[in-house]
């Protein structure tokens, strides 16, 4: 008999597959500057690209990146 813990990923996973399946259309038709549900975007591209634009117009350009993941870990979050 399978524990309890050891199957809820899978059926974790299974529902998420689902649920991505069917709500596909609209995840994929989100803002144009969303990337998580994006097929063939590349963020990289698209920052290298903006901040192109921006300089050859002659406007500074400041970037702020904010890595929550050192957060996520001390609070137990994985």
């Amino acid at each position: 008999m399978y524990r309890g813990i050891t199957l809820s990923p899978t059926i974790a996973k299974l529902f998420e597959n689902v649920l991505l399946e069917l709500y596909e259309g609209q995840l994929l038709s989100s803002d144009d500057l969303q990337f998580g549900f994006k097929k063939s975007q590349d963020a990289l591209f698209t920052f290298k690209q903006t901040t192109k634009y921006f300089i050859t117009k002659g406007s500074k350009v400041y970037y702020a990146f904010v890595d929550a993941s050192a957060h996520a870990s001390s609070c137990g979050i994985k």
